[in-house]
């Protein structure tokens, strides 16, 4: 018993090229569509480094007005040195303005918190790594802000006229420590993150909103003496 294959109704030649025509169409229309795709997430990818590269700026300039306050911040936790020595003669205490703490503004985090996988997923693995290790060390430096708000909060008591006791010295003591400790780590901090920003091509900026206060830090609280001199 013989089988015949069906014949095409113009040849074989003919049908393989016709075949051929339909496969390299088809193959034409995929490479067409992973251009698209490719162009696409390529767009996606750079819009995100645009709003990020703006948001690690910010940040780096949030991080740089506590910085612009260091000498101040220094000049202040001395003064208070000098209160606990001169208060161990059981002088009273009696400051010519308030304590403070130093200025503080807050950090942004919505782009990176809010990034979509895929298009992080299209960015360089260096750069990723890089972005990542930024963002790790604003969130350690957040820490160090938390614990400076709640140290120099502390500081408020000493401002009430009249002798310090024993606790009141030793409590005292305690916390000009933890405050020269915390801003060490801040500055030592800053210096790492502005090292990273150097390496991403990004510097620190402010809102317009917040460029003015900067300005003001020399002329803020923090930075007016409390002892008479």
């Amino acid at each position: 018993m013989h089988v015949h294959l069906p014949k095409p109704l113009h040849g074989w030649r003919e049908f393989v090229g016709e075949v051929g025509i339909i496969v390299v169409g088809v193959l034409i229309a995929i490479g067409a569509e992973q251009v698209v795709e490719t162009l696409h997430w390529r767009n996606e990818a750079r819009d995100f480094r645009v709003a990020i590269n703006h948001e690690l700026a910010l940040n780096l300039g949030t991080f740089k007005v506590y910085v612009l306050q260091h000498e101040c911040i220094r000049r202040r936790l001395d003064e208070l040195d000098l209160i606990l020595r001169e208060s161990r003669s059981g002088a009273p205490i009696q400051l010519t303005g308030t304590v403070s703490g130093p200025l503080q503004l807050s950090q942004y985090s919505s782009v990176w918190d809010n990034k979509d996988a895929q298009v992080v997923a299209h960015l360089p693995a260096d750069l990723r790594l890089k972005y990542a290790e930024l963002y790790d060390e604003f969130r350690n430096t957040n820490d160090v802000k938390s614990r400076i708000g709640a140290i120099w909060s502390k500081f408020v008591p000493i401002e009430e006229p009249g002798p310090l006791s024993l606790a009141d010295r030793r409590e005292l003591h305690a916390l000009i420590e933890a405050a020269r400790g915390a801003d060490k780590a801040m500055v030592a901090n800053w210096v790492v993150a502005e090292k990273l920003g150097d390496g991403l091509g990004i510097h620190a900026e402010l809102p317009t909103e917040d460029v003015e206060i900067s300005r003001k830090i020399p002329q803020s609280s923090i930075c007016k003496p409390i002892v008479k001199s």
